[in-house]
This record gives C-alpha cells, structure tokens and sequence, in this order.
C-alpha cells in the first residue's frame, strides 16, 4: 500500500511522499552484489572501499555476505563497517 501511495504522490506532485525530494523512493534492499561490482567498474584503480552500513542484523548480513563474495573475486577488496540497532 506505501508503494502505491508513493508512485501516485510522485506522480500527481512530482516528490516523494516520504522525503519531499525529487528522486523516487525504492522499497526493499538493494542488490548489493551487483552494485558492489558496478563501484569497481567505475572506479578500477581503487583497491580498497569501505562499505558503511547501520540497521537491523538481516540487513547488515546481507552487506557482509555481498563484500565476503566480491572479496573472493580477487580484485578491490571491500571492508565492511556495520552497526546493528
């Protein structure tokens, strides 16, 4: 329901509903893996990220496994940093 709130206040006022801005807010986790690949393309000289996350233990697991998977791709190496509430 939040969702369809959402797309129709982006529609109707062009903002999100929920943080007044002009960018479209996206529900769920991200892939992670994928995005953690694209910074490498991107940024291929870099041979060390840190990855900052903050939330609940579902979530910060799912950072944690997606920077052990690109870690083991032997390329940049991503240092995770998290804090669980």
């Amino acid at each position: 329901m939040l969702y369809i709130c959402e797309r129709h206040f982006q529609k109707v006022l062009n903002r999100s509903l929920f943080t007044g801005l002009r960018s479209i807010t996206h529900f769920g986790r991200p892939p992670f893996e994928p995005f953690f690949n694209s910074l490498q393309e991107v940024h291929p000289k870099v041979r060390k990220f840190g990855v900052f996350s903050c939330g609940p233990p579902g979530m910060t697991k799912n950072v944690e496994k997606a920077c052990q998977l690109i870690n083991r791709q032997d390329q940049a190496h991503f240092v995770h940093h998290y804090e669980n509430f």
